[in-house]
């Protein structure tokens, strides 16, 4: 008879989740009857990144983290990141992602095309986004960027923060004030 209780001790370590933090929810100002509505459109990445894993390239193969996964797919994780830093920056305006009642002011979709965390620590982004009036009339702002930092890859903890920062620093080019 085979004793299946001894198979507990054989768990692996826990797996945790990892959320990309943004400024924290403060007492937002009153906006009005009609403030300026901006709708943050979901984050377009390259199918291979836009997953729950934590991934480090490795040259042409990329690493996934066997202890820490990404708690909803990276594209929702970005698009609530660059929505709070960006209604940080506007705390005049409603800056959303999610649809409301009627035509937004803007429209703000972004596109990484690039978005790499090495396992050197360098970090590459390369991105472009247009902000699309509401009323038709007006021309559609495109614009781009690219970001490169350096940081710490040796834990997933590390991988985290240094993906955030590399956001951190789309969010600032994204000028939203035009």
């Amino acid at each position: 008879m085979i004793d299946g209780l001894s198979l507990v001790g054989c768990a692996g370590p826990a797996l945790l989740l990892y959320t990309l933090a943004g400024p924290e929810d403060g007492v937002a100002p009153a906006l009005g009857a009609r403030p300026t509505v901006i709708l943050v459109e979901r984050v377009t990445l390259p199918d291979e990144l836009d997953s729950e894993d934590i991934l480090v390239r490795d040259g042409s193969v990329f690493r996934r983290s066997a202890k820490g996964r990404w708690a909803s797919r990276l594209s929702l994780q970005i698009t609530g990141l660059l929505t709070r830093q960006l209604a940080a920056r506007r705390p005049d305006a409603l800056v959303t992602q999610q649809a409301l009642a009627g035509e937004p002011s803007y429209r703000l979709r972004v596109t990484i095309s690039q978005l790499d965390v090495r396992a050197d620590g360098s970090a590459e982004l390369a991105a472009d986004w247009a902000i699309i009036p509401g009323n038709p009339s007006l021309p559609v702002m495109m614009d781009r960027a690219t970001v490169s930092l350096r940081g710490s890859v040796a834990t997933d903890a590390d991988v985290v923060a240094l993906d955030q920062a590399i956001i951190g620093r789309l969010a600032q080019a994204i000028d939203l004030q035009k």
